[in-house]
């Protein structure tokens, strides 16, 4: 009996072990086979039943085994695609899967058009201090030994992203920026910590075929600006965030800039932009600017958005528009607040509109309210506001705005203020667009802090959708022809 059982096992064990070595099978995948295979069989006391071949558990192995890896069985050089759309960290990531993805891994870097780099704590959350910076060190040397592997003569667009440099380790920095150089990088996209000072010189002296540039913490002057954009003649988009150093921006030579992006440059008090920049279309500001002068002649300029966190900055951008003689083409408007309830955007609003006579679009939107809407609710207002007949006016400032976009509208009186006292100027006004806050927005306790209670989950349609469609009627009896659009 002991031998037969000792059989038993020796043949269970052996086939077993001929199936998982034919299929392939994962760990996770054996209890499931012995399962299958066993179903439907008795087993006496003492005895070991020997699995026999089960052609429907086998084919249904084979798939899910198959389904698991489909992409390796890709084409190569559909896999090699495939890696170079990853960012460089999410590649190298990928080799280490198996020795076919590795020698993918070789292929891709040589060719990838785009290199990005992410040297952040967040790599290592759990890290004591004291290891961060042999972690580091060691992600310094992947960075240089990724470099080496790539073999392409041009590179379309390289990223750097690290707050834990310092000024000590600018010299990789510039071995990294020489090597994008002179790949002839036309993106380039820098994000170190203010801290660091990293001068901007080496940029501005040493890229010539650029098309699209994003420096965030970097330490920038107006000096550096003229150089850039005389050495950078194909530089289309422009982002400067956080450089608190620089006074004054002034581009006086940019044949090809398009759009231009400001923020958090606290230092920042004059902006000039030449009339030769003749293909500036659109301009974006948002917050941390502390401007005293304004004067931008661009004559094609189109497109402004404006981001205003406070009443001071309001009064300032009041204060710099006012200099401005017109924006001859200026047509869309873009107005993003934070906690709207504590600045008066209309006094800021009427300066632009008054230097922006053709403007046709205007859009709205309060991304910070002070509190929850449902305790600043204008319904109970509007049914006593009774707005008069908007009639043409040779004073009124926007003769051409012919559509309102009010995005994120909640129902709060403030809200509806602004939007009444706009559409007193609108004479010629032919479309408003509502867009109401999502209702998750208005239900989140999170968003809302102490503010929020219980008994607003269930006022969502009550206040804000009703007071939508209330506000929609005074609209109408402002401009009887408007089309009002609430969604």
């Amino acid at each position: 009996m002991a031998s037969k059982i000792y059989r038993n096992k020796y043949m269970a064990s052996k086939i077993h072990r001929n199936k998982y070595t034919a299929l392939k099978i994962p760990p996770s995948k054996c209890m499931l086979w012995r399962r299958l295979m066993s179903k439907g069989k008795t087993r006496k006391k003492g005895q070991i039943l020997s699995a026999g071949p089960n052609k429907y558990v086998l084919d249904r192995l084979k798939e899910e085994v198959d389904e698991e890896d489909m992409i390796s069985k890709l084409p190569w050089e559909i896999l090699v695609s495939i890696m170079c759309l990853l960012s460089t960290d999410e590649a190298a990531r990928m080799s280490v899967l198996s020795r076919r993805w590795r020698k993918i891994w070789n292929t891709s870097i040589r060719i990838m058009p785009r290199l990005s780099f992410f040297l952040d704590r967040g790599w290592f959350p759990d890290i004591r201090p004291r290891d961060l910076e042999k972690k580091m060190r060691k992600r310094i040397i992947e960075v240089h030994q990724v470099l080496k592997l790539h073999k392409a003569h041009t590179l379309y667009e390289f990223s750097l992203i690290t707050f834990e440099l310092t000024s000590r380790d600018s010299h990789h920095i510039n071995a990294w920026l020489n090597f994008a150089a002179e790949k002839h990088v036309k993106e380039l996209r820098l994000k170190l910590t203010s801290l660091m000072l990293y001068d901007a010189s080496f940029i501005a002296d040493n890229f010539h075929f650029l098309r699209v540039l994003y420096l965030e913490g970097i330490y920038i002057t107006e000096d550096i600006v003229h150089r850039l954009f005389s050495n950078s003649p194909f530089l289309e988009r422009f982002f400067l965030l956080n450089s608190d150093k620089l006074h004054r921006l002034s581009i006086v030579s940019a044949p090809n800039l398009k759009y231009l992006y400001i923020e958090r440059c606290r230092g920042l008090q004059h902006l000039q932009i030449s009339s030769s920049v003749e293909n500036l279309g659109t301009i974006e500001i948002n917050g941390g600017v502390n401007f005293e002068s304004v004067n931008v002649s661009a004559p094609n300029l189109s497109h402004i958005i404006l981001g205003i966190q406070s009443q001071v900055y309001a009064d300032m951008i009041s204060a710099a528009f006012r200099q401005i003689p017109e924006f001859s083409k200026l047509a869309h408007l873009e107005l993003i607040m934070d906690n709207c309830s504590k600045i008066t955007p209309i006094r800021c609003l009427l300066d632009i509109l008054r230097a922006a006579p053709i403007l046709k679009t205007f859009s709205f939107q309060d991304n910070k309210l002070s509190g929850h809407p449902a305790k600043d609710n204008a319904l109970e207002w509007l049914h006593v506001h009774i707005p008069k007949k908007v009639e043409l006016d040779q004073n009124h400032a926007c003769d051409y705005l012919k559509v309102v976009k009010f995005d994120n509208f909640a129902g709060c009186k403030y809200e509806v203020e602004v939007l009444l006292h706009l559409l007193e100027y609108a004479v010629s006004v032919e479309k408003i667009f509502i867009g109401l806050m999502d209702s998750s927005t208005w239900r989140d306790p999170e968003e809302w802090g102490h503010d929020y209670e219980d008994k607003f989950d269930n006022q969502y349609e009550e206040l804000c959708i009703e007071c939508a469609q209330q506000l929609k009627t005074q609209i109408l009896q402002m401009h009887p022809n408007v089309d009002v659009i609430i969604a």
